[in-house]
């Protein structure tokens, strides 16, 4: 882990979870957080190759796993190119497999965490408004 770059890339990160839409409705699922626990232990566990391949499939995960990815891949990008799939990221990542590469996907793994505490964790997304609780008896559409 490079503290510097993680330091650096704390608001990038934050920014790429607004572009990439992960939060829904002024907030996001905190299992979100759990999922970027899951890519570090991919990483160690296996391989970058690996981790990046498992998350670019929704598959049964609660949240949307590719726009982690997305995320990542653009903290990383100096010229915040987005890529359109996660299919692009794997390729790029193969292209560019290195030491370095694994090091800044796990930096920007930990800048996501952390930038994730500037917004609100929920368990359901689903009963929030523009970032407030929906009183029971309310629709989304009622205020």
């Amino acid at each position: 882990m490079n503290k510097k770059r993680v330091n650096e890339w704390i608001l990038p990160a934050k920014n790429a979870i607004i572009a990439n839409g992960i939060p829904e409705n002024g907030v996001i699922d905190k299992t979100f957080r759990g999922q970027i626990a899951t890519f570090g232990a991919a990483v160690v566990m296996g391989s970058l190759k690996s981790a990046i391949a498992f998350f670019a499939e929704q598959n049964k995960s609660s949240v949307d796993r590719p726009k982690l990815i997305k995320a990542m891949y653009q903290i990383i990008e100096k010229d915040h190119k987005k890529a359109e799939t996660t299919q692009e990221i794997f390729q790029y990542v193969c292209d560019n497999y290195s030491y370095e590469l694994v090091e800044k996907f796990t930096d920007a793994s930990i800048a996501l965490k952390l930038a994730f505490n500037f917004f609100e964790l929920v368990d359901d997304p689903k009963k929030y408004k523009d970032g407030k609780l929906i009183k029971s008896g309310e629709s989304q559409g009622d205020q």
